[in-house]
C-alpha cells in the first residue's frame, strides 16, 4: 500500500524519502491540507533513453522528404498562378 505524508512531514524527511524511492522503488503521496497534491515515484527510464527510438523514427520518415518537397512546390506553384485569392500586403 502506498504511504501518505503531509507536506510538512515530506519536507522534514525529504532526503530519506528520495532514497527510499530511488533505492527501494517505493512510491508515496504528499498531501496538503488533507488533499493529495503530488505522487513521488521512481523513474523507470532515464531521460534520453528513448532517443535511439526517435532517431530511428526520423530515419524512417526520410523517404517522404521528396514527396513533401514536391507537394510544397506544387502548392507554391498553384498559389503563384491563382488569381482568385486576394492577399492584403
Amino acid at each position: 500500500m502506498e504511504k501518505t505524508y503531509t507536506l510538512t512531514e515530506a519536507k522534514a524527511k525529504f532526503s530519506e524519502l528520495i532514497s527510499r524511492v530511488h533505492f527501494g522503488k517505493e512510491r508515496f503521496t504528499i498531501t496538503r491540507k488533507g488533499k493529495a497534491v503530488a505522487i513521488v515515484l521512481p523513474i523507470t527510464k532515464t531521460p534520453g533513453e528513448d532517443q535511439e527510438g526517435l532517431i530511428r523514427a526520423k530515419g524512417a520518415l526520410k523517404r517522404f522528404d521528396t514527396e513533401v518537397d514536391e507537394l510544397v512546390e506544387t502548392v507554391y506553384h498553384s498559389r503563384e498562378h491563382d488569381t482568385d485569392r486576394k492577399v492584403d500586403l
